[in-house]
């Protein structure tokens, strides 16, 4: 059986190669979307990674307090902001699937830094912003402006689960070096990003 490897020598499993124990994260992939993504199958190499990544992606949609579309904006906005290439096409296609039921201006205006239609929507991405970027510091006027928009408390805790389940998938990708789906391609075209192809690191 011939591998499906990365540029980095990464393998991309399939549901026939993936060490058992990932295999009903794959299988549960692949019931939901017709596929299993590239992400899943270089995730699959660490089981540990796997499923922490796909378990909290299934809390969020089980016992989270941010609706469907809010959890596809607070991880879209998160993979734009890490300039992931892969997760922020891929969130465009999933997006507009009825699984998430996002709209073609709310993907736009992540993928373009443009303002929401909705204010609610507006604070949710500044709110995302505020924590990714300053670690979960903020000014309780910070807080107080999530909260006035008409999030909960709970909904602010949600947010950090998805900017935790984000680091893992765009972290992993620019490890990787995860080559972008065909199915996702087209949504990848016009970023002004790819995953960083040359170590900046000291």
């Amino acid at each position: 059986m011939t591998q499906h490897m990365t540029e980095r020598n990464f393998t991309i499993h399939d549901l026939a190669s993936a060490p058992e124990v990932s295999r009903p994260a794959l299988d549960w992939y692949h019931d939901n979307f017709g596929m299993v993504p590239n992400l899943a199958g270089i995730l699959a190499e660490s089981p540990a990674l796997l499923l922490s990544y796909w378990q909290l992606q299934q809390n969020l949609l089980g016992h989270g307090t941010l609706d469907r579309q809010a959890i596809n904006i607070v991880q879209t906005t998160v993979a734009h902001a890490n300039a992931c290439q892969y997760c922020v096409a891929a969130h465009t296609v999933i997006g507009k699937m009825e699984f998430f039921e996002n709209t073609d201006e709310q993907l736009e205006a992540i993928r373009k830094d443009l303002a929401f239609e909705d204010p609610k929507h507006e604070a949710l991405r500044d709110f995302t912003l505020l924590v990714l970027r300053n670690q979960g510091r903020m000014a309780r006027s910070q807080l107080d402006a999530f909260l006035n928009a008409g999030y909960s408390r709970a909904q602010a805790l949600d947010v950090v689960a998805c900017i935790a389940a984000k680091v893992m998938s765009n972290y992993a990708n620019q490890i990787a070096l995860t080559p972008v789906d065909e199915a996702f391609a087209p949504m990848a075209v016009d970023l002004p990003y790819r995953e960083d192809r040359t170590s900046t690191a000291a």
